[in-house]
C-alpha cells in the first residue's frame, strides 16, 4: 500500500489526541482520466494539519495514503482504507479511550448512488475499471466512526465529483454500532466537493497557505477550504464549522455541500479550528504616493507603520484605513477597506 511517512516534528503537539486519514488517488487504470490535483490536495491539507499554528496534529497520528503511478498494483484499494480505519477499533479493544478529533480527506474522482441514496459519495479507488467503477462511501464511513464514540468530532472533506455514471460498486464495510441515538449528539462536519450529480474541478491555484510559494494544480474545494482554514473567521474571532461554510459557499468553489452539527442544541460544542493568522492584502501606490501605513478603522490607531509598496501585508478581517503618504510625510490619501475572508487588493 502507498502509505506515506509525515516527517517528524517536535513535539509538545497542540492537539495531540487528533487523528486523520488523508487519500489521494490521481492514478487510474486505462479508460478513467488520470488527475493532476488530488495528491497535491493531500500535501496541502496534511502541510496544514502538522502545522502548529493551524491543525497542530502529531505527524505520526496522520496516514497519507497516495497513489503511485500506473504500474501495477493499482492502489490504493477500499479494503486498504478500511483497514487503516479499523485500526481505531482495534486500539479501542486494547483499552485506548479515543481521541479528539477525526479528520477524513479523500481526493479523487467521485461518484454517488441514485435516489433515495443520493447522498451517499464514495471516493473511485485506484482499482475501478470502467465497466466496475468501486468506490469508498466517505459519509459512511464518517458517520461509522462517529457513532462508534471513539471520537469526539469528525470532519469528513470529500473533494470529488458526485456523478452518477456507468456501473459502480460503492461499499464501506466498516462495523457500524455504538449509540445509534447519539446522545449526547456529537458534533460534526461533512464538506463535499458537489452536490449530487455534479462536478469538481482542479485548476492551477496559488498556495493556499503561503502566498509568495509558487502555484500547482489543485482541487477549487481545497484551496477555497484551506484559505478558510486560516481566515475564516466568526464574530468571536474563531474559526468555526459555520464560518467555514459561509467561506466556502461564497468562494466560487463551484456548488460545494457542507453540512454540521454542533452537538446537543441547549449546549452547542460548535467545532474550533483555531483562530485567524491574517488575510494577505497586497498593497500598490498611485497618485504619487511613496509610502503607505495602515490604521484600525475603529479607533484609527496606526497597526502598519509607513512603508513602502508594492507589498503585502497580513491583516485580521475587519475595518482598516489605507493611507497613502507622500515624500514629505503627509497622508495624500486614505482608503477605507473591509478585509474579508481570502486575499485581496488595495491600490491607494
Amino acid at each position: 500500500m502507498p502509505l506515506v511517512q509525515l516527517p517528524a516534528t517536535p513535539p509538545p503537539h497542540v492537539n495531540p489526541d487528533d487523528h486523520a486519514l488523508v487519500v489521494g488517488i490521481n492514478d487510474y487504470v486505462a479508460g478513467i482520466n488520470t488527475l493532476q490535483g488530488a495528491i497535491n490536495d493531500c500535501n496541502l491539507f496534511c502541510r496544514w494539519l502538522v502545522d502548529p499554528t493551524m491543525g497542530g496534529l502529531n505527524p505520526a497520528n496522520i496516514s497519507l495514503v497516495v497513489s503511485a503511478g500506473h504500474q501495477p498494483p493499482a492502489e490504493p484499494v477500499r479494503n486498504q482504507i478500511e483497514d487503516i480505519l479499523a485500526t481505531y477499533f482495534d486500539r479501542a479493544n486494547t483499552g485506548w479511550l479515543g481521541g479528539r478529533r477525526l479528520y477524513l480527506f479523500l481526493a479523487g474522482h467521485g461518484l454517488s448512488r441514485p435516489p433515495p441514496n443520493h447522498r451517499d459519495c464514495a471516493l473511485v479507488m485506484a482499482d475501478a475499471r470502467p465497466n466496475l467503477l468501486r468506490g469508498l462511501l466517505g459519509g459512511v464511513a464518517a458517520d461509522s466512526m462517529r457513532l462508534t464514540g471513539l471520537f469526539k468530532e469528525v470532519m469528513l472533506v470529500m473533494d470529488t465529483c458526485a456523478e452518477v455514471s456507468g456501473p459502480a460498486e460503492l461499499l464501506c464495510n466498516l462495523p457500524f454500532y455504538g449509540d445509534v441515538t447519539l446522545t449526547p449528539r456529537r458534533p460534526f462536519l461533512h464538506i463535499h466537493a458537489a452536490s449530487w450529480n455534479a462536478t469538481a474541478a482542479e485548476k492551477l491555484l496559488p498556495d493556499p497557505l503561503d502566498p509568495g510559494a509558487a502555484g500547482s494544480w489543485q482541487g477549487v474545494l481545497t484551496n477555497a477550504l484551506l484559505r478558510g482554514l486560516t481566515t475564516a473567521s466568526d464574530d468571536a474571532g474563531r474559526i468555526t464549522s459555520s464560518s467555514l461554510k459561509r467561506f466556502i459557499d461564497a468562494a466560487a468553489a463551484g456548488g460545494p455541500r457542507i453540512e454540521f452539527d454542533d452537538g446537543e442544541p441547549g449546549a452547542p460544542t460548535p467545532m474550533v479550528f483555531g483562530t485567524p493568522r491574517g488575510v494577505p492584502v497586497n498593497v500598490s501606490l498611485r497618485n504619487g504616493a511613496a509610502r503607505f501605513q495602515v490604521r484600525d478603522g475603529i479607533d484609527f490607531g496606526v497597526v502598519r507603520q509607513a512603508q513602502t509598496a508594492p507589498a503585502t501585508v497580513m491583516l485580521k478581517p475587519g475595518l482598516w484605513l489605507f493611507d497613502g503618504i507622500d515624500a514629505a510625510g503627509l497622508i495624500t490619501a486614505s482608503q477605507a477597506v473591509s478585509v474579508r475572508e481570502g486575499g485581496m487588493d488595495v491600490a491607494i
